[in-house]
């Protein structure tokens, strides 16, 4: 198994290096996974957070002269802070979806079958909204390897939340689409490899549905605060992961209304069957 020590860099493939951050915790895991792609010209996905020997450690992996891209999933506080750090040391480009963040200097947009193309590599973007409105995926062609940010992750399930423009129909719609895609591995944005991409994105999948049917079957008892659904969905669920708990539910039941299935007006608010 490749090493998961954090700011060691492991190599996965003869394209890949992984180098996780040492920023652990009940929402990201063992920490965030900064991806090497290629070894002549680098394209670096998601620096991470700024911390200074995670931003070494990229550097001294790729050599600071070979670095030629900073590519982002997306603008989440564990994923992107690191890149002006790495840009100052590298001279990259930074590719993101949009230009919109005012902490982030952005060189160029990209977006849905985009490429960015190395000596010895082609990435093709994928624009995948749901955990964010500017999430994207990132597909090593060479491998069939998809890079996939916190869409998908090792160990846990992402966050579809409202407050951070999360949004489960398009997240829902983002998980089915790559499930029609051939891939090999997915390199997730937090935890281990995942070798066998089509079950890990049923189970997704799966999952999202099995709690969107539990929410549905509550309310038929009922109207229902968020917070009545989590202490009946989540009785196990230690208190730091309840609000996260509290932002999925609200999340299904924004696609509920939009469906007609059920009515409601805010996260405090009752819901009921529509």
């Amino acid at each position: 198994m490749p090493d998961m020590t954090p700011e060691v860099p492991s190599a996965l493939s003869p394209l890949v290096r992984r180098i996780v951050a040492a920023n652990p915790s009940h929402m990201t895991g063992p920490g965030t996974n900064t991806y090497l792609v290629g070894i002549d010209e680098v394209a670096v996905i998601d620096p991470g957070p700024d911390l200074a020997k995670h931003v070494n450690a990229i550097v001294g992996a790729s050599m600071r002269e070979r670095v030629r891209w900073v590519l982002l999933t997306h603008t989440h506080p564990d994923h992107s802070p690191a890149t002006a750090a790495l840009v100052k040391a590298t001279g990259a480009e930074v590719l993101a979806f949009s230009k919109r963040d005012p902490d982030l200097k952005v060189d160029r947009t990209i977006t849905d079958g985009d490429t960015i193309d190395g000596t010895e590599f082609r990435l093709e973007v994928l624009h995948t909204p749901g955990h964010a409105p500017n999430h994207l995926c990132f597909y090593l062609d060479e491998e069939r390897m998809l890079f996939t940010g916190d869409t998908i992750l090792d160990g846990m399930y992402s966050v579809v939340s409202p407050k951070s423009g999360g949004d489960m129909a398009q997240y829902i719609g983002t998980l089915e689409r790559l499930r029609k895609m051939r891939l090999s591995k997915i390199a997730p944005g937090h935890g281990d490899v995942i070798e066998e991409p089509r079950a890990r994105i049923d189970e997704y999948l799966q999952h999202r549905l099995a709690r969107e049917k539990q929410i549905l079957k509550i309310l038929k008892k009922g109207p229902a605060k968020i917070s009545d659904i989590v202490a009946t969905l989540y009785p196990d669920t230690p208190e730091p992961l309840l609000e996260v708990a509290a932002k999925q539910v609200h999340s299904h039941l924004l696609k509920l209304r939009a469906e007609g299935k059920v009515a409601g007006t805010s996260a405090k608010s009752a819901w009921k069957i529509a």
